[in-house]
């Protein structure tokens, strides 16, 4: 969903933002690839955090539950395809997890991260920011993008662009996020290779002039 590849990544420094019970981390960190995640939910021990990941994925399938129609299947097969993808990489992340807290894995949240200026060469942040659009309202969206510039010394991308009503328009913020970081940074907006929510086919790449 970000366009990464190896060549790309090579000795860069990755930060996962708001990256709860993801299997990026993993995958990634035994890949040899220098990551950290961050999450509110990595102050909670083992078993709760193990606790969490399955209540997360029942939400998840809650929530899709009638909205078929509002997503697109030509990456994940069908709706049981994406529930046994989705049973893997939380299977993943607990393992992962329980050897790595407070390595990988760091509490904290936005839009305030507990790390130096330019800190990490490429800050990732996936389903949260534009996504709820309708709680997170846009001071903290600005906010956000702007913290994640100040740990960051290369680029910061986000993903997805649309929020979670399904019409497959993009938030109303994401224009409002370029007027306003237009004479500080390069916003601009890439399409990507995957597909879930309908127009979900873009992220936000931002680096400094």
């Amino acid at each position: 969903m970000f366009k990464l590849d190896p060549e790309f990544l090579e000795e860069k420094t990755i930060l996962d933002c708001a990256a709860g019970t993801s299997s990026f981390t993993p995958v990634m960190g035994n890949q040899g690839y220098n990551v950290t995640a961050l999450d509110p939910i990595y102050g909670l021990g083992y078993g709760l955090v193990e606790e969490r990941s399955i209540d997360d994925f029942h939400t998840l399938i809650k929530a899709h539950s009638g909205l078929e129609h509002k997503v697109d299947w030509s990456f994940f097969q069908n709706s049981k395809n994406m529930i046994e993808e989705r049973i893997e990489s939380c299977k993943e992340f607990i393992d992962d997890y329980k050897v790595f807290k407070g390595l990988r894995y760091v509490e904290g949240k936005l839009p305030q991260l507990p790390f130096t200026n330019n800190q990490f060469s490429l800050t990732l942040c996936s389903h949260l920011l534009f996504l709820y659009d309708d709680r997170l309202d846009y001071q903290f969206h600005l906010e956000s993008i702007r913290e994640m510039l100040r740990v960051t010394a290369g680029e910061v991308r986000i993903y997805p662009l649309v929020n979670l009503q399904g019409n497959g328009e993009k938030s109303h913020f994401v224009n409002l996020i370029k007027e306003d970081l237009t004479h500080e940074v390069n916003v601009e907006l890439v399409e990507v290779d995957y597909r879930f929510r309908k127009g979900g086919n873009e992220m936000m790449k931002i680096k400094r002039e």
